[in-house]
């Protein structure tokens, strides 16, 4: 199942940061990041049903050190 959130940060500069460290992160090597507005980080990858999945953990307490909050991508 293909998972797609968006976190939201007080600027660009900051979104970037986090993007980066996403696409450079080995836990979060099946996730794909790209920028979504100026200050939005749009993050897709796919879920095995069945198993315990940590990657929606990780990308929380990740963006929650750059201060981002999950955002509706509508």
């Amino acid at each position: 199942m293909l998972v797609s959130i968006v976190y939201g940060f007080d600027s660009a500069q900051i979104a970037n940061r986090f993007l980066n460290d996403v696409n450079s992160h080995k836990a979060l090597g099946h996730a794909k990041a790209r920028l979504f507005d100026t200050n939005k980080v749009r993050i897709q990858y796919n879920m095995v049903a069945g198993d315990y999945d940590s990657t929606l953990s990780v990308l929380d307490d990740l963006a929650d050190s750059y201060g981002g909050k999950e955002h509706s991508s509508k």
